[in-house]
């Protein structure tokens, strides 16, 4: 019976091209690995190296056994990967969003229905946590639009609006709304990780200026101490009391400046949201 780490050896000689190479990157002497190659050989009982002087070849048997044990490997690795995935999910749930605001609001009902569950949270791209759900490496995604894809259930969860957050001095302070085209062209404090809100931001204000900081806490800071205006939502007024005590929140006109998230499970976890769901 093939033993994977023969196949991992002539994986790593066909990749470096030569015995040396090879020896080097997997940290074996090259006697040690040509004795490997040899005993590979002997385990198949076909040859799949021309040896000529100082060399060690593959020959055209070789190349397919090479080619056939690189797919074994990361089919393996793919089935690692499975796994570990499986067992933490077991005891962890991993809960992903493209903004922050959604998951200020889903976070508490989340750990309150699962308890007994280590709960892990993090932002990324709408693309990344799709591709996170199919692979099992996320159970729980806010995504910014419904998704159509067999295996996965969606169902609308909240909507956020875009507010241009400024003092009473600004000279926007009497609008009831403002477009990105009106405030195109301004300095803005931006927390570095709203999530989609930047794309949306840079696309519709291409003139504007943004001044990201890493720390929500900095954010804070700057907006009392500065006139420049933040960027707040519907959902950021609500949980953050300096944005409803010190500043004037006007909500962006434009469409764009309107999203309605979607939660985003696999089909295979409806059973295990159901007590979560019926807290939304």
């Amino acid at each position: 019976m093939l033993e994977l780490y023969l196949l991992e050896q002539l994986d790593a000689f066909h990749r470096c091209g030569t015995l040396s190479a090879a020896a080097e990157e997997l940290h074996l002497s090259q006697p040690s690995l040509s004795r490997s190659m040899q005993k590979l050989e002997d385990t198949l009982g076909v040859p799949l190296f021309d040896r000529q002087k100082n060399r060690l070849v593959l020959n055209s048997t070789g190349i397919v056994a090479a080619e056939d044990a690189g797919r074994i490997l990361a089919s393996v690795a793919a089935m690692e990967e499975r796994i570990r995935l499986h067992d933490k999910s077991l005891h962890t749930l991993t809960v992903g969003s493209c903004a922050p605001g959604p998951l200020m609001r889903l976070l508490p009902l989340v750990t309150g229905a699962f308890s007994g569950l280590s709960v892990s949270a993090g932002q990324d791209t709408a693309e990344h946590l799709l591709q996170a759900l199919r692979d099992g490496a996320c159970q729980l995604a806010v995504l910014p639009r419904p998704v159509e894809e067999e295996g996965l259930v969606c169902r609308p969860y909240l909507t956020e609006h875009l507010y241009m957050s400024i003092t009473p001095f600004h000279p926007a302070a009497p609008y009831k709304t403002i477009s990105f085209a009106q405030a195109d062209g301004q300095n803005f404090i931006m927390y570095a990780k709203v999530g989609i809100w930047e794309d949306i931001v840079r696309e519709k204000m291409p003139h504007a200026h943004f001044l990201k900081q890493e720390d929500q806490a900095a954010v804070e800071q700057l907006g009392q101490q500065s006139d420049l205006p933040l960027f707040s939502t519907n959902i950021t007024v609500e949980t953050i009391p300096a944005r409803r005590k010190n500043r004037i929140n006007i909500p962006f006109s434009d469409p764009e400046a309107r999203i309605t998230f979607h939660l985003v499970y696999r089909k295979a976890d409806e059973k295990r949201f159901r007590r979560f769901l019926s807290l939304l």
